[in-house]
């Protein structure tokens, strides 16, 4: 399903998934080994589920707590459904490169996108011009998709908001979530490390 297009795409991975493992499940029952629990997951699957997953007994998608650019990108969700965010400072200004540098790198954000997004590495919030072009472990550089950077719109100090291209290795990043409401944070989730 991360390879779809599109909600009917989706459905149609959800449904050809289910169907499978249901069958799969009856055949091991037939040969005698038990199999009391069936289950699939993936988050486009389970952001437009089909009434045939009724039938399993468990879904377990990932990245569905805070969905992500990928999934966007895929049709699982809207940008406004994205609940994951990585703040960053703006630490630098360079005219002549006509860039900001910022305090937030590869190793709080990852490179999973490749920089393959119109925007880079990540979606800037708020600022749809504006591109985040290259990282090292703990620096980014951003920079108009087009034009002259008014550097006087960001000063140093001020913060932006990153929203990221795979969430899941972005949390896999943080040793603490802040939980917010309307800008107050209401609650800090530690997340479970190991396999």
């Amino acid at each position: 399903s991360y390879h779809c297009e599109g909600v009917p795409e989706i459905q149609s991975v959800a449904q050809r998934t289910t169907k499978q493992i249901l069958q799969f499940m009856e055949k091991l029952q037939e040969e005698g080994v038990p199999c009391p629990v069936a289950s699939i997951g993936s988050t486009p699957s389970c952001s437009h589920p089909v009434p045939e997953m009724a039938k399993l007994h468990e879904v377990h998608p990932g990245n569905y707590i805070f969905y992500d650019v990928q999934q966007m990108m895929i049709g699982s969700c809207r940008l406004e459904d994205i609940a994951v965010r990585v703040l960053t400072r703006v630490i630098g200004h360079y005219p002549h490169r006509n860039q900001l540098l910022v305090d937030c790198g590869w190793t709080g954000l990852s490179l999973h996108s490749l920089g393959q997004l119109p925007t880079g590495y990540a979606l800037v919030e708020g600022h749809p011009n504006l591109k985040l072009v290259g990282m090292t472990q703990e620096h980014g550089r951003i920079e108009p998709v087009a034009g002259k950077l008014d550097l006087t719109q960001f000063p140093l100090g001020s913060v932006l908001s990153l929203i990221p291209y795979h969430a899941c290795a972005t949390a896999a990043m943080h040793p603490a979530y802040y939980v917010h409401v309307k800008g107050q944070v209401v609650a800090t989730w530690k997340p479970v490390r190991g396999w």
